[in-house]
């Protein structure tokens, strides 16, 4: 995002080197009207396909577990030159105004998931992620900017085969991200018409998408390592708003805007490949994902690295063993008679005379209902 706001800025202030014909060029006011509207349809694709990353590994949680994982990544969002307006005003056409703008911005991304198990080898996600400016953050000497972008998710997937099998996980899921990213500088036009004139220099990128999703992941475990290959549908909604203004202290130089909004396209499908690496401490995973349908099919891609916690919050088998093993209450009418008083010293009891002739033995301990609705995939 660095790399395109400040393309941006530096329009601004070029542009600022022919303020004497703001007022007698209206045609630089529409023309940043343009350039904002490439931008905020260009970013909306990117943004659309980013939220549709949802990376879960293929690793199944056993029923009654909670699993959490942790992942940082990043993602392209490509800028295609070749859609960029015709410039009308002469000034900006001599700097060659596509050329400020870079060809692609890198947006980073660090997740939380976590995971639940649920009976019938389903299992239940949810994602939070985050992505922060540092405080006092400059983007070129005396421009500063302030950015953040958040999201959550939520996803609801179904594992079918496995053990010597290929493994097949289908899944639903859901993505919402919300953020923005503002910047203000000031800068100085001199010897302008006899006069000098303090100017500044404001710009707002915000974007709210959502992103409904469906993936087939097929994998198969090798040795440590369990590679996955699958491909997701997404619909995205939502709107992207780019603004742009350059005012000055004074009257006698024309104020210059732009803006624009737009939605990213409804319909994008991805090509997912990675792996997955466990061991007994740790467990790690990394995956890649590239548009396959849709505007910058092949330009834009995600990749995330991440690792699964060592550990399982919950319920295990080990504790349904322990409750199973508990003996069975005794059933009244299994009761012996009590044997008389004897003050002697205590001797080998005599067996237990079997109960009356027709009553029955005493029922085995069945197991716990819940327990067949839990898969162990050793």
């Amino acid at each position: 995002m660095k790399g395109l706001l400040s393309a941006v800025l530096a329009a601004a202030l070029l542009s600022s080197s022919v303020a004497p014909a703001w007022a007698a060029n209206p045609a630089l006011s529409d023309d940043f009207d343009a350039m904002m509207d490439w931008m905020s349809q260009e970013l909306a694709q990117g943004l659309g396909f980013n939220a549709g990353s949802t990376f879960d590994p293929p690793m199944e949680v056993h029923g009654g577990r909670l699993l959490p994982d942790i992942s940082l990544g990043a993602g392209s969002v490509p800028l295609d030159k070749s859609k960029f307006p015709v410039i009308q005003a002469q000034a900006l056409r001599d700097m060659n105004a596509a050329n400020i703008f870079p060809s692609k911005v890198l947006i980073p991304n660090l997740a939380i998931h976590l995971r639940a198990g649920l009976p019938h080898r389903f299992d239940v996600s949810v994602r939070a992620a985050d992505m922060t400016t540092p405080s006092n953050y400059e983007i070129n000497p005396g421009t500063v900017g302030k950015g953040q972008s958040n999201s959550i998710g939520f996803g609801l997937r179904r594992h079918f085969f496995g053990g010597e099998d290929p493994q097949l996980t289908l899944g639903a899921n859901y993505n919402h991200v919300l953020g923005g990213f503002t910047f203000r500088t000031d800068f100085n036009v001199n010897d302008l018409m006899g006069f000098t004139a303090e100017s500044q220099v404001k710009g707002d990128l915000d974007w709210n998408v959502n992103s409904y999703g469906l993936n087939a992941i097929i994998s198969q475990r090798i040795g440590n390592f369990t590679p996955f290959i699958g491909s997701g549908y997404n619909y995205a909604t939502g709107s992207v708003h780019a603004r742009l203004s350059v005012a000055s202290d004074t009257p006698l130089i024309a104020p210059i805007e732009g803006s624009s909004s737009r939605k990213p396209e409804p319909d994008s499908a991805r090509f997912i490949l990675g792996t997955q690496w466990d061991s007994k401490w740790v467990n790690l995973f990394a995956n890649g994902e590239i548009k396959v349908l849709g505007d910058h099919s092949g330009e834009a891609w995600i990749m995330h690295m991440g690792v699964v916690m060592p550990f399982r919050i919950g319920w295990s088998r080990k504790t349904a063993k322990k409750t199973r093993s508990k003996p069975a209450a005794v059933r009244r009418d299994e009761v012996s008679e009590p044997e008389a008083y004897d003050p002697l010293p205590p001797r080998k009891p005599d067996p237990v005379k079997p109960g009356k002739k027709g009553k029955s033995k005493s029922k085995p301990v069945q197991p716990a209902e819940s327990d067949s609705d839990f898969y162990y995939i050793q």
